[in-house]
């Protein structure tokens, strides 16, 4: 897998970034002229790349093999230039240049998609899994009457904020939804739009 770093060079040359981690999350995008990469953009991309590094595995085979540039000039020098030529036939033969096939290509840039794509459904889903803060979850006990699960009881609706003027210290109180579950339902709303996005292709394939 080529590292995100490499890829935002590749996609977008000279765009201001910072990357926390090993994830498309851990973007944080700082340039004004250029738009961020999506993360379908990302691994499909990351996917041609490394195809390309498979490809290009000739040269560095190649490479390997040559003899010094010191040696290759006796070579010249002494046997003459077809002498020279027959030598390194011989490795470039042995290693023969490959190119890209389209094919395999879009193959490859489809699979990077479908695998994202199977990654955020099953995250997607394990976090629709989990109880709603502003529900909470009972009991649950086992046919011993062996508590299995606890009890979390629901979270308040709403809190109270305090704020303080500066200036005439006084305090002001307000009621506002609980902060808490807000960020859950969101994060709740965000996962069901990825399952629901989810060809069932790949539903399928996970099922399965």
């Amino acid at each position: 897998m080529i590292d995100i770093p490499a890829v935002l060079k590749t996609l977008t040359p000279g765009a201001e970034w910072i990357v926390y981690g090993e994830d498309y999350s851990g973007i944080e995008w700082l340039d004004k002229e250029q738009t961020q990469p999506t993360e379908e953009e990302v691994v499909q991309k990351s996917a041609e790349l490394e195809y390309q590094e498979e490809i290009n595995e000739y040269q560095r085979q190649r490479a390997a093999e040559y003899p010094p540039y010191d040696d290759q000039f006796d070579k010249i020098y002494h046997s003459g230039i077809n002498a020279w030529k027959s030598q390194i036939k011989q490795i470039k033969d042995k290693y023969p240049k490959q190119t890209i096939d389209a094919t395999e290509l879009q193959t490859r840039k489809d699979k990077a998609i479908f695998d994202l794509q199977t990654k955020k459904y099953i995250e997607s889903t394990e976090r629709l899994s989990q109880y709603k803060l502003s529900e909470g979850r009972p009991e649950v006990k086992d046919e011993n009457d062996v508590v299995t699960q606890t009890a979390i009881e629901p979270l308040e609706s709403t809190i109270e904020v305090s704020t303080t003027n500066p200036e005439t210290m006084e305090v002001t109180t307000e009621t506002v939804p609980n902060p808490a579950i807000v960020k859950d339902e969101e994060e709740r709303a965000a996962a069901q739009s990825v399952v629901d996005a989810t060809p069932q292709s790949v539903i399928d394939s996970i099922n399965n």
